[in-house]
């Protein structure tokens, strides 16, 4: 499989129909990657007593690689050329897509109460757009910001259980702090990924590659962690399955998906998917901790799918 390029996939030229096929494929694997984070989001606050939150990121990446590696191998041996070509591109997407955004996440959330953590991370679209004019110039459309401010009310709503009030009273501490700089890192990463020539590498071996040089920040990083707390992770069944999960699906199976949204209708496009992390989360921790649904779930789910639906409506074209 190989991901499109945004101009390959929306451009002006093709006709409206194949415009709309695009745009639904990546709806469907935004989508997908956002069910995949947001099931991480509740795992990382379940386990963050258990597992320390280094440890965790760096076993979930390192088993990543383990299962990535016996398919990428050799193409990765056979486009060394390409590598130090974009050397330092793929250094910067290792280091913000897999080194610090998860690790940075996982610290967080020992120390922030979730809905402080949702409304920050419900900041990745507006980091992406500003990511997006820092780096390649781009402004975004008024279609796009409504979308954004729809999608954005309706995670608010759901943060605040319908209590504005909520809002009001919420109290930023270093832990959002943290957050907010993981959640601008993504923003970079998300932009840096068109940066990648359409056909340099398949899905597989990109995201191989990104895990890789990713591994390179987060072992010193373990290791100091360890020096400083001389906590590991346990090997027992509950971290296990943490660590398989946020392996196989938070990161193989998500990464793969945004990779490949982003790439068929861009970055700022793709923004207002992230708005769905904590609808699926809220959904989630119904099903899991048996949380019963509210009236004002509904009402956040509509706006946060409005927003979303609204976005779709203005397809990138370069």
């Amino acid at each position: 499989m190989r991901a499109s390029s945004p101009s390959q996939a929306l451009d002006g030229d093709r006709p409206a129909a194949n415009r709309t096929a695009a745009w639904r494929r990546a709806a469907l694997l935004l989508a997908l990657a956002a069910l995949f984070w947001a099931g991480n989001f509740v795992l990382g606050r379940a386990v963050r007593g258990e597992v320390p939150p280094v440890g965790l990121a760096f076993w979930r990446w390192l088993v990543a690689a383990v299962v990535l590696l016996p398919f990428t191998w050799r193409e990765i041996l056979g486009r060394l050329a390409a590598v130090r070509r974009h050397i330092w591109l793929l250094a910067a997407l290792g280091l913000t897509g897999v080194g610090t955004f998860n690790t940075l996440s996982y610290i967080a959330l020992t120390g922030t109460e979730a809905i402080n953590a949702m409304l920050v991370i419900s900041l990745s679209p507006l980091a992406i757009f500003v990511a997006a004019f820092l780096i390649d110039r781009e402004r975004p459309d008024g279609r796009r910001l409504g979308a954004l401010a729809v999608s954005l009310a309706g995670v608010a709503i759901i943060a605040a259980r319908g209590e504005p009030g909520a809002l009001l009273a919420l109290r930023l501490n270093p832990s959002d702090g943290i957050i907010l700089l993981a959640v601008f890192g993504w923003g970079i990463y998300s932009v840096l990924l068109r940066r990648i020539p359409p056909g340099t590498f398949s899905p597989l071996t990109l995201l191989t590659i990104t895990v890789l040089f990713g591994l390179g920040v987060l072992l010193p990083s373990w290791l100091a962690e360890i020096a400083i707390t001389g906590v590991v992770p346990r090997l027992d069944l509950p971290t296990v399955l943490a660590v398989l999960y946020a392996a196989l699906a938070a990161s193989i199976a998500a990464y793969l998906c945004w990779n490949a949204g982003v790439a068929l209708i861009g970055a700022a496009a793709s923004g207002p998917f992230l708005h769905l992390q904590p609808v699926f989360g809220t959904v989630l921790a119904m099903l899991l901790l048996g949380e019963v649904p509210r009236p004002f779930h509904g009402a956040g789910f509509a706006l946060v799918l409005a927003g979303v639906a609204l976005a779709g409506r203005a397809p990138a074209r370069r």
